[in-house]
């Protein structure tokens, strides 16, 4: 019975490590996008050279804007890795239960 406990378990916790990374994945992709944006935005204010024109400032705000979502994305990013460490240490140890129930199981008498 605990073999087929063990093995469940790493399953379901190999299915939730793989819609995390995947998450990850996702995040990290939007997180390049915004990188980029926010780079096309600095360089269009640079090249504005004009801290007072309305187009600056609308600019600047969304450059603001989009740093704020990308710290967002990055603390969203930071609580995957977290949850994705977890479900690696479980993944773990239900391996180790699944292979000591192995070795019991083929195991004669103990030796």
């Amino acid at each position: 019975m605990g073999f087929l406990v063990a093995f469940n378990r790493k399953l379901t916790l190999l299915n939730h490590k793989n819609i995390i990374e995947s998450k990850i994945a996702d995040i990290n992709s939007q997180r390049v996008g915004l990188t980029n944006k926010i780079s096309e935005l600095a360089s269009q204010i640079s090249d504005l050279n004009d801290s007072e024109s309305p187009s600056v400032k609308k600019l600047e705000a969304t450059k603001t804007k989009l740093e704020a979502l990308d710290k967002q994305l990055s603390l969203r990013l930071e609580t995957y890795q977290s949850q994705l460490q977890a479900i690696n240490t479980e993944y773990q140890s239900a391996d180790t239960m699944l292979q000591q129930n192995i070795q019991q199981s083929f195991s004669y008498n103990g030796r």
